[in-house]
């Protein structure tokens, strides 16, 4: 994918999550821009967890963390959000999860 469409890509993903992130629990933060990775039908799954990565990289970049924070959040993007991402994935297709969460986690 071309360098240019995908810092645009990048910049109008950050727009939506500019300001809101929280650095203690990024699976929210994930789960909205994955809704609008979602849109872009066009890109395979490793594409859109690339670009959802950048995305949090650049606001990571963006935040007054310091260098240290940065470093500890740094490896949650690399390490832990694939693994989130894919998780939440494979259950939002599960029956079974969906029934459990239906008759188990009723509020």
């Amino acid at each position: 994918m071309e360098t240019a469409v995908v810092d645009a890509q990048v910049d109008s993903l950050y727009r939506v999550i500019r300001g809101r992130v929280n650095w203690d629990n990024l699976i929210p933060t994930c789960i909205d821009l994955a809704r609008e990775l979602e849109q872009l039908t066009h890109l395979k799954r490793k594409q859109r967890l690339e670009l959802l990565q950048s995305t949090l990289k650049v606001a990571l970049k963006e935040s007054g963390k310091s260098a240290d924070e940065k470093e500890r959040i740094l490896f949650v993007i690399d390490t832990v959000v694939p693994v989130a991402m894919q998780a939440a994935i494979l259950a939002s297709k599960s029956p079974i999860v969906a029934h459990v969460a239906r008759c188990c986690w009723k509020k």
